[in-house]
């Protein structure tokens, strides 16, 4: 029989092994999904090709699209979901999607997409953030001097939205 502190050992070297570990996979609608191992196996997982069907039903919790069932399973087991899109699909993602989803969308450039709830943006706020990064404001959010410079600086996109839902809520 294992004692007791070799078990510890080996889930502790397990945790650390998935730790440095991820998963690259394409949406693919037709195609199978992949293994829910891959949940235990990898505390990161990326999904390239991801379409403007999937944020859709990703959002609207549709359980009967396996990728959206699977992604969640992801969600359930604490993996860092990265979904990556063109970057044409900006407007088509809910902005309450990116301020509250504990996931990750970024562009096939490695652009992260962000909304900030904070309605004066800052130069700190913005300089936190890294480079390269699409920006979905509102009207009612506001630059201050400073922080437009570090737009330019750290090459920034700033995508306004007209209010906070995207073209498909209307």
């Amino acid at each position: 029989m294992i004692d007791l502190e070799q078990l510890v050992a080996q889930v502790l070297n397990r945790l650390k092994q998935r730790e440095e570990h991820s998963y690259n996979c394409t949406y693919e609608p037709e195609a199978a999904i992949p293994a829910s191992q891959v949940f235990l196996d990898n505390a990161s997982v990326t999904v390239d090709n991801v379409s403007i069907e999937l944020i859709v039903s990703l959002y609207r919790l549709d359980f009967n699209n396996p990728w959206v069932k699977w992604l969640l399973q992801g969600i359930d087991y604490q993996v860092h979901i990265h979904l990556v899109v063109n970057e044409l699909t900006v407007n088509f993602i809910p902005r309450k999607m990116l301020l509250d989803w504990p996931v990750q969308i970024m562009t096939t450039q490695q652009q992260p997409i962000l909304a900030l709830y904070e309605q004066h943006l800052s130069r700190a706020t913005l300089a936190a953030l890294p480079d390269k990064t699409i920006l979905v404001v509102t009207p009612q959010q506001r630059l201050t001097a400073e922080a437009t410079d570090v737009l330019s600086v750290k090459k920034m996109k700033m995508q306004m939205r007209t209010d906070e839902d995207c073209i498909w809520q209307k």
